[in-house]
């Protein structure tokens, strides 16, 4: 079975993307009146960026889980509100590198301080975020959350193509998400602030881009071979792969990071 990508959203320094067979949209945080890039290489992300009501839990969320249900729901509005799909039936696949990390060491300050923190207790999981978009869109299907280093938010993808070719879920929410701050700048020059998120709506009905075939850690044979492009950490591949999705072409796509790599056909 093809699994068939509906619609998709993107959350990165650049400002806001969503697509749906019918249009993309970019929006510039200029646009927004955002204010200046902030800790966490975006501005500070506010709820009335993504959702049309009030969405007050929004502002007491840590900044991977506001990037990811933000990037979540510029899918879910691109999709007409998940029309036409059962949430019971809606999987989650996760992507990320970083995980938690800032909160952990905000957490652990805390502690350490000798007054631990509930509020920021609450979001010391690395799937925390899919737990608030499962609260937020009312999705009851299965869930699990991969972190592959680099590959990560390309192996949640390739997860979620693979569980619709395998019938292993009807629908697939794949959201990677990305936020580092001053404790991932403690492992080194290499981790700048930066914050990112990209979620991808995949279906087995209706239209949409074909995606299919997937494969890990082979070689590359005559797949066209991305290269890691702006963004960062588990997201380093989303924005070579997003024009290729966009404007969709039928070609095989290979993503690798030392041994590791992943492959699948868009048609």
């Amino acid at each position: 079975m093809t699994a068939r990508l509906i619609a998709y959203g993107r959350v990165s320094p650049a400002g806001l993307l969503s697509w749906s067979p019918g249009g993309v949209r970019r929006t510039g945080w200029d646009q927004l009146d955002a204010g200046p890039v902030g800790e966490f290489g975006t501005p500070p992300l506010r709820a009335k960026y993504f959702f049309d009501q009030p969405f007050t839990k929004y502002g007491r969320m840590d900044p991977l889980c506001k990037v990811a249900v933000g990037a979540a729901q510029l899918a879910v509005k691109a999709s007409g509100n998940l029309a036409g799909l059962e949430r019971d039936e809606i999987a989650q696949v996760g992507g990320t590198m970083l995980g938690c990390l800032e909160v952990d060491a905000q957490f652990e300050a805390t502690r350490r301080a000798g007054a631990p923190s509930p509020a920021l207790f609450v979001y010391t999981l690395p799937s925390m975020f899919q737990g608030e978009i499962a609260i937020a869109f009312k999705l009851r299907g299965r869930c699990t959350l991969l972190s592959t280093g680099e590959l990560s938010a390309m192996t949640a993808l390739a997860t979620g193509i693979r569980w619709i070719e395998r019938v292993r879920a009807r629908h697939v929410l794949v959201v990677a998400a990305e936020a580092a701050g001053p404790a991932a700048a403690g492992l080194g020059a290499d981790f700048t602030p930066f914050s990112a998120a990209a979620a991808w709506l995949l279906t087995c009905q209706g239209e949409g881009v074909g995606l299919s075939d997937v494969r890990f850690n082979t070689e590359p044979g005559d797949a066209r071979q991305l290269q890691p492009g702006a963004l960062k950490y588990g997201a380093g591949f989303v924005d070579t792969l997003e024009p290729l999705l966009l404007e969709p072409a039928q070609t095989r796509v290979h993503a690798a990071s030392g041994s590791q790599s992943v492959s699948f056909q868009i048609n």
